[in-house]
């Protein structure tokens, strides 16, 4: 019977796409940084790693190998959801690079149900089965990038990024002061209104805290004026 490392000695003849290693997105790199505290660099090297984990994920559904994100990898997902909020794109670099959409799927009851079925059939623990997953997974990372890729994420990432450091990192919900929001409605107040006092009300409370701040938009992230850095609010 052949070993784990056996079964994916055999790997695919797919190689690194053209391009994927030049490519970059700096409105992803933007919104990340929106969010956690990394400079600039930090930012470009992880999503780097990010393209290495969506390039690996493609080959393993060739060669029937579940790649999953782990503690480890926590922060390359991180990036991961603010690719695919940029939904076009996201869609564009997917065809262009593996030929297809690389779906993101979080973890659910359903993903542990499976687990756990699988691991009965083949008649083994749980955590048996998570072993034998994790070894096939490092073992594939390790033949299409090399054992530095699995010593950066396993080891160097997962010291820089452990869940303690995470949520150190991560930023609050505004950059800015937050002196410079509006509050919200009171809703005693606005059960009163009319339709039209509302929306007049809505756009009167809003419209001071959308205002773009030396053209960053950092004070509402949500704020689909900025361009590639350039604000277009009238």
């Amino acid at each position: 019977m052949n070993t784990v490392s056996e079964q994916i000695s055999e790997l695919s003849t797919a190689t690194y796409p053209p391009g994927l290693g030049e490519y970059q997105h700096e409105g992803v790199i933007k919104k990340f940084r929106d969010e956690w505290h990394v400079d600039e660099n930090e930012a470009l090297d992880i999503f780097s790693e990010m393209k290495k984990f969506l390039y690996i994920s493609e080959i393993g559904q060739q060669q029937c190998v579940q790649i999953e994100i782990d503690e480890a990898t926590q922060v390359i997902d991180r990036m991961w959801h603010q690719f695919v909020l940029f939904t076009q794109d996201y869609e564009i670099f997917c065809h262009r690079f593996f030929g297809k959409m690389v779906h993101h799927a979080p973890f659910s009851a359903e993903h542990l149900a499976q687990a756990l079925n699988d691991s009965a059939r083949k008649g083994m623990t749980l955590e048996e089965h998570k072993a034998i997953c994790l070894e096939m997974q490092l073992n594939l990372i390790q033949s299409a990038m090399g054992i530095e890729t699995v010593k950066k994420w396993y080891v160097n990432y997962a010291n820089t990024y452990s869940p303690g450091k995470m949520n150190a990192l991560q930023r609050a919900f505004s950059q800015e002061n937050m002196d410079g929001l509006s509050p919200p409605l009171d809703p005693e107040a606005a059960a009163e209104m009319s339709p039209s006092e509302l929306i007049e009300s809505i756009i009167q409370q809003t419209s001071p805290s959308m205002n773009c701040r030396r053209g960053t938009c950092r004070t509402c992230r949500t704020c689909r004026s900025c361009r590639r850095g350039t604000c277009r609010t009238g």
